[in-house]
């Protein structure tokens, strides 16, 4: 099946209801549960576990002064063409520059409202070493909580992303009319 590649890449934030891949929407309801009353969980792990695969665990530097990728997940290293675990975001702005901003937009809007967000988007021609085209993807905030007076801490940020692969392209049929 012959796809359409978009010239720019482009994503949409999105309500939860509005994903279809179910490893963002399984990690989510895991999330809203190990949270309990909290504005958001402690730590990843229990989130993280059934869903590995399709993660980047990205560790929060100071305030948000920068981000480092602490594991991407197999799903994820086929998708992107490689394993960016150990770098840093500013290497990836570096190198990618509307790519590393656009990351760093998403990161800070989780990690200074400590809210999970949703977002999906297609991979243009304008990220060629990327092998897939279409992604469907949840952002969740954990971190420390401790002390009442003071507000809630984002220190690591879970990405839960399904990739559609252009070498196997199978978009659900929703999708398929919204491209043409």
């Amino acid at each position: 099946m012959d796809f359409w590649i978009p010239e720019a890449s482009s994503g949409e934030i999105v309500a939860v209801s509005e994903l279809e891949a179910q490893a963002p929407l399984d990690a989510i309801a895991r999330w809203q549960a190990e949270r309990g009353t909290r504005r958001f969980p402690l730590r990843p792990d229990e989130v993280m576990a059934p869903v590995e695969g399709n993660t980047l665990l990205v560790g929060v530097i100071g305030d948000g002064e920068d981000y480092q990728y602490l594991s991407v997940g197999q799903a994820l290293v086929l998708g992107f063409g490689m394993d960016f675990s150990g770098q840093r975001l500013s290497q990836i702005e570096a190198n990618a520059p509307r790519f590393g901003i656009g990351l760093r937009m998403l990161y800070e809007m989780v990690r200074s409202s400590g809210e999970l967000m949703c977002y999906r988007g297609w991979a243009g021609s304008d990220m060629p070493g990327a092998q897939f085209l279409y992604y469907e993807s949840a952002i969740l905030p954990f971190g420390e909580q401790e002390a009442k007076e003071k507000e809630p801490r984002v220190d690591h940020i879970l990405v839960v992303s399904v990739l559609v692969l252009r070498d196997k392209a199978d978009l659900p049929p929703s999708l398929l009319a919204a491209k043409s």
